[in-house]
């Protein structure tokens, strides 16, 4: 059993040291400027993390970005919202529109990877420009072709606008008339206008953001122009996750890379089939862009807030030395005072440099001159004294004057020595009522017996209630008694 629990006493990871007191009320030595500089550590390490835990909620720490390459599969990528929208800019109201007035045909063409082309007229937008003017709306859909288990793009789209024929037509419609087509040619500023609608994310706040690019191209009958739209996409990963947990992943078109060029006319029928004035090429650009937010997380915060308050706790260790130097100075005045009982009188007034302006004992000035030498005297032998190998030393020489009045075997008997308790001398006393033993009468009238009185006669609060006993009238005091003529009152 005794085994086992050192076993376990020496398993023990907690344990805690003894440490001595410096008096009765405390083991550590604290000052009044330590405390306040304390509290106005705690205080502006709180606040600092309330602050950061303020922006960090309210989405004002910028992340970490990082950006790379990346061949996307597009299957995460958004393609439901209107990416193009096109219309024709009237430079004044009295322009014939292309588009309402069929002079012109919108047609979406999708160019297959097998060599399958697919067609189809774009029909007139309900949907306005702050000027009045209506909006074709593709709707775009490249379509997905698996190779050996990844995803491609399977098609592009080609914008054609051609001049109108009636195939093209649903019944009731009819192509404009000469008139309108020779209005149409003959009228400046023939423009029509590309939007592209890109999608961000926001970094301060993760959100979606939606921006628009407008690209422009003229028409005019002899020549086909050409916009060749390249949309760049950009897959995010967003990790905005308290601690632990999976990040939040979204692809959207952000950019696109434009190309333009002016072809014949014969050059775009040829190419297209079709009477084009104005082709709008677009695909996939194939490298992607890759972009990482990394917002902070609970380890950055707490090392954020850490630093700052290991940067502020950094002053502790001026605070160390002021209260080295207060615990050193408080403890070298207890002593001169044990040693000299009247320097607890003494009062020192410094000015703001410390240095000493005047001394008063019981509001008499003393010589500082004379006080500075005394003081000077007892302080150096005050710091012996705090000195351990000081303390064993002065403990040796007080057995070496035990030894010289008593021999080894009275000094032996003090380890066998003690002070017996109370109650178990009245029990002692009550197992023989009758009569009193010889132990008993030795406690009534021997005073070299042990008593309570001995645990503390030497301590300091002995001392204390020495000094309200009665004073020894002078007329009988002892000048020869060592006590006599050393006493301070």
């Amino acid at each position: 059993m005794k085994i086992a629990s050192n076993f376990l006493r020496n398993a023990d990871f907690f344990g805690t040291p003894l440490f001595q007191q410096i008096n009765q009320k405390q083991h550590l030595y604290r000052s009044a400027i330590g405390g306040l500089i304390t509290l106005v550590i705690f205080t502006a390490s709180l606040s600092y993390a309330i602050w950061i835990i303020y922006l960090w909620q309210t989405n004002q720490f910028s992340p970490k970005i990082s950006n790379s390459l990346y061949v996307s599969d597009f299957t995460q990528i958004d393609f439901n919202y209107d990416i193009l929208k096109i219309y024709f800019w009237k430079y004044d109201q009295s322009f014939v529109d292309p588009f309402e007035e069929k002079v012109l045909l919108p047609i979406m063409q999708y160019s297959n990877y097998d060599g399958s082309t697919k067609s189809s007229v774009i029909k007139m937008s309900t949907e306005r420009t702050s000027d009045g003017n209506k909006y074709l709306i593709p709707k775009l859909n490249f379509g997905e072709q698996y190779q050996n288990e990844n995803v491609f793009i399977s098609s592009d789209a080609t914008l054609l606008f051609i001049i109108c024929q009636d195939e093209y037509l649903e019944d009731g419609e009819q192509c404009a008339s000469e008139e309108q087509f020779d209005q149409f040619f003959s009228q400046p500023f023939n423009v029509i206008t590309v939007e592209v609608t890109y999608k961000s994310i926001d970094s301060n706040n993760g959100q979606t953001k939606i921006s628009t690019q407008e690209y422009y191209f003229q028409v005019e009958q002899a020549n086909c122009y050409t916009l060749n739209i390249f949309l760049q996409s950009n897959f995010y990963e967003i990790r905005d996750y308290f601690l632990f947990g999976q990040s939040k992943t979204k692809e959207y078109i952000n950019g696109a890379f434009i190309q333009t060029q002016t072809n014949s006319f014969n050059y775009c029928k040829q190419a297209y089939g079709n009477d084009s004035v104005g082709v709008v090429y677009i695909s996939m650009q194939g490298n992607q862009i890759k972009s990482i937010f990394e917002y902070p997380h609970a380890g950055d915060l707490l090392a954020n807030i850490g630093s700052i308050v290991s940067l502020l706790f950094m002053i502790k260790y001026i605070i160390i030395l002021l209260n080295q130097h207060f615990l050193q100075e408080n403890l070298i005045h207890s002593i001169i005072r044990i040693y000299y009982p009247q320097f607890k009188n003494i009062k020192i007034l410094r000015n703001w440099k410390f240095k000493i302006q005047k001394v008063l004992i019981d509001e008499k000035n003393v010589d500082i001159n004379q006080f500075q030498t005394f003081y000077q005297k007892v302080n150096e032998k005050a710091q012996i004294k705090l000195s351990y190998l000081n303390l064993l030393y002065e403990i040796s020489r007080i057995y070496f004057l035990l030894r010289s009045i008593h021999s080894r075997d009275d000094i032996r008997k003090s380890h066998s020595i003690g002070i017996k308790i109370g109650f178990l001398q009245q029990l002692e006393c009550l197992q023989d009522s009758n009569s009193k033993s010889d132990y008993t009468q030795r406690i009534e009238g021997n005073q070299l017996l042990l008593n309570d009185e001995d645990v503390n006669i030497l301590s300091v609060e002995e001392k204390t209630q020495i000094q309200c006993s009665e004073k020894i009238p002078d007329e009988i005091s002892n000048q020869n008694d060592f006590f006599d003529i050393n006493k301070i009152v």
